[in-house]
């Protein structure tokens, strides 16, 4: 080989070095911005080869109110007022709503989009088809955080947090088959609040830093969207889709039981 073709390939690897690099350090920096989603696996199926799965059903997770914690922050307050939620609505049952809507769009989504033939069960009630993947969950804790902490101060502080326990099974005689239980936890991010932005910029007097803290504020309030149970939700889905999409792959699916 001769020296500049080395020298070519040297300076190729390099580069992709480099690019990998780059590209780890963005997400990680995304992550602690915009925040994270941590799965611990609790069993895991280890017996001999099943049916491969003709589709998955995403069963409504069960929501227990005494998980729930609302943020009532004067910031949370305000927004509230600004979606024009009803006076006498029931905040609680608000924010499992929103928490179940936003994870199960989203976990549907990001099996569709791993091409799993995916859809929402249709109740509790209505048997399975045979041979097909059962998503079974229940939120474990749903904490709103502090927005008026996370808009003012930021850096985790007021942070938001879901977290649910996850049962994939497959749809068998006599009784289904567990093949994956894991918990899966989503925070929102540690990105500065509206006070260090203010703090970066020229220090005025008057109305000036008035404005100026307005202005730190309503962006705080804008880049808040991503630190919402909503938002931790569906970032906690493409954690669950991921573990789904990882089980379909190790597995050694047997052939399908041709019918009688």
């Amino acid at each position: 080989m001769s020296p500049s073709r080395s020298a070519v390939r040297i300076v190729a690897s390099l580069a992709a070095l480099l690019l990998a690099a780059s590209a780890e350090a963005e997400n990680a920096a995304k992550k602690l911005l915009v925040g994270d989603t941590k799965v611990e696996v609790v069993a895991k199926y280890q017996g001999e080869a099943l049916p491969k799965p003709v589709g998955v059903l995403i069963y409504d997770f069960n929501v227990p109110a005494s998980v729930i914690t609302v943020d009532d922050s004067p910031a949370a307050r305000v927004h509230r007022r600004r979606k024009d939620e009803p006076v006498d609505a029931n905040p609680i049952e608000a924010v499992a709503n929103q928490a179940q809507a936003s994870f199960a769009k989203a976990l549907l989504h990001e099996l569709q989009q791993a091409s799993v033939p995916a859809s929402a069960a249709p109740g509790e009630d209505s048997a399975p088809p045979p041979n097909t993947l059962l998503v079974h969950g229940e939120f474990t804790g749903i904490d709103e955080g502090n927005k008026t902490k996370r808009v003012l101060i930021g850096f985790g502080k007021g942070a938001s947090d879901v977290k649910a326990h996850v049962t994939v099974s497959l749809a068998a005689a006599p009784e289904p088959v567990v093949l994956l239980e894991f918990k899966v936890r989503s925070q929102s991010g540690k990105k500065p609040g509206a006070a260090a932005t203010v703090s970066a910029g020229a220090v005025t007097v008057g109305t000036a830093s008035v404005g100026s803290a307005a202005a730190g504020v309503t962006a705080g309030g804008v880049l808040d969207r991503a630190a919402s149970v909503e938002a931790d939700a569906a970032r906690m889905a493409k954690g669950v889709a991921k573990q789904i999409v990882e089980l379909m792959s190790s597995q050694t699916w047997a052939a399908p039981i041709p019918p009688r």
